[in-house]
Parts: C-alpha cells; structure tokens; sequence
C-alpha cells in the first residue's frame, strides 16, 4: 500500500472538500460554538490558522456558497503569517464577513504558560486586540499544539471566551481532526457516511485542502514557497512603484 492510499490523499481537495460539507449536511446541523444547542445532532466545523489564511478564504467562501457557517481561530503569534499585513487583515475580515464565527488560536507556549490561572489574562488582550483590529466579535478560543496541560484545561470558558477544548467538547462531542495533513484519528468521510455519534466537531487546517492531489509535504510547501513568492512580489513592486532599481 503507498503513502497516498494509507493517508487518503486524495481526500484533500477543495472539490472533494465541497463534497464533504454536503455530505455532513445530510446527516448534521451546522452550529458554530457560539449557537449549538445539546439537544440536536450538530456539527461544528472548526478551522485552526496555523499556516495560511489565504488558503482559509479559499475554504470560508467554499462554505459560504454552501450554506455553511464555521469558526476561524487566528493566532497572533503565527510564524507562518503576519495578522498586520494588509493582504492578510483583508483575508480575516473577509473571512468574516462572510458570517463564519472568529476566534483565537492561542498559543500558551508563546507565553511560557505553565499554570492554568496564567491563561486568562493574556488570552483576553489578544481577544481586544483583534476584535479592535478586525472589528468583529472574538468569542471562542482553541490552544495551539495542545499538551497534557492544555488538555487538561477543561473549563468551559477562560477570559470570558468559550473553549474549543472544554470538558463538554471532550467528553460529549466527538471529533475527528486532520492534523499534520491526515486523519489522525478516524477518516472524516467514515465518520460523516456513519453518522453514529450524536454530536460532531470537525477541526480542520485550512493549509492542507487544495485543488490536486498532493502529500502533506507537498501542500505544506505549495503554502511556503507561496508566501516566499509573496514577498519577493510586494519587494519587486514597491521598488517598482518608488522608482528605485532592483540590481541583478
């Protein structure tokens, strides 16, 4: 069996992306985690910003021709994007105003947090800063990279955000996630045909889905070599734009 058969590779493209919406559609009831009820059988779709926002546009539009309505978490501290860059603000507040639900990604390794008491704080000035920069509403948080000491942080809300990681989400919703490029866990398409667990979050990273089939290290490098290109254009149209020279 090769790589892209054990890891489903073809699994993740935005067609069949599309496909899977539908699918979920039949058997679940699109919730966001600021408007789920216990009592019906819903499916949050969760989108972690770890490498391109660019890429999540792609899929927040792709959801909104669908009739489908998720949450985005934006992480400040991302090494792989820069929240203050005009292209990437755009993309957020586009993002937004497509009516998907805005959030944090927060990272307790940025901050060295080891304790629980030390979360709220910090967690609740990137929610201001980024409610003032995007002007819209930051309501619900996930950690980024999670440890033993961020799963063990079940409360249902810190800093008056809800908790992507919550008692109620572990024990009560299920979840299937396609972290590092593959279905970690459960493939998705199982876990949607089945539809045996009641309650359903979907956590997705926007860096993966693209339009051919590829392996998680060549999508990851399609989203690098991206923003490399990226650079070099807005350095090459700025000299060009100022009149200076770009000497070989």
């Amino acid at each position: 069996m090769t790589n892209a058969d054990r890891y489903h590779f073809a699994d993740f493209t935005r067609a069949n992306y599309r496909r899977l919406l539908r699918l979920a559609s039949v058997r679940y009831v699109f919730r966001r985690m600021t408007d789920f009820r216990r009592d019906e059988a819903f499916v949050i779709w969760r989108h972690d910003l770890d490498f391109s926002v660019h890429a999540a546009l792609r899929l927040a539009r792709i959801e909104a021709e669908e009739g489908v309505r998720a949450t985005y978490l934006i992480d400040i501290h991302s090494e792989f994007y820069n929240p203050f860059e005009r292209e990437v603000s755009d993309c957020i507040r586009s993002i937004a105003a497509l009516g998907h639900e805005m959030g944090i990604h927060f990272d307790t390794h940025y901050y060295g947090i080891e304790k629980e008491d030390e979360i709220e704080q910090p967690l609740s000035r990137e929610r201001q800063f980024c409610e003032e920069l995007f002007e819209c509403p930051f309501p619900v948080f996930s950690f980024h990279i999670s440890t033993p000491f961020t799963q063990a942080c079940r409360q249902m809300r810190y800093g008056a955000l809800i908790n992507a990681n919550a008692e109620y989400f572990q024990s009560e919703v299920a979840y299937c996630s396609d972290s590092n490029g593959f279905w970690r866990f459960r493939r998705l398409e199982d876990v949607l045909t089945s539809a045996e667990d009641p309650r359903l979050q979907v956590l997705t990273h926007p860096e993966w889905w693209q339009d051919e089939v590829l392996s998680p290290r060549q999508r990851i490098e399609r989203c690098i070599n991206g923003r490399a290109e990226g650079t070099r254009r807005r350095y090459e149209e700025t000299l060009r734009r100022t009149g200076r020279l770009n000497i070989e």
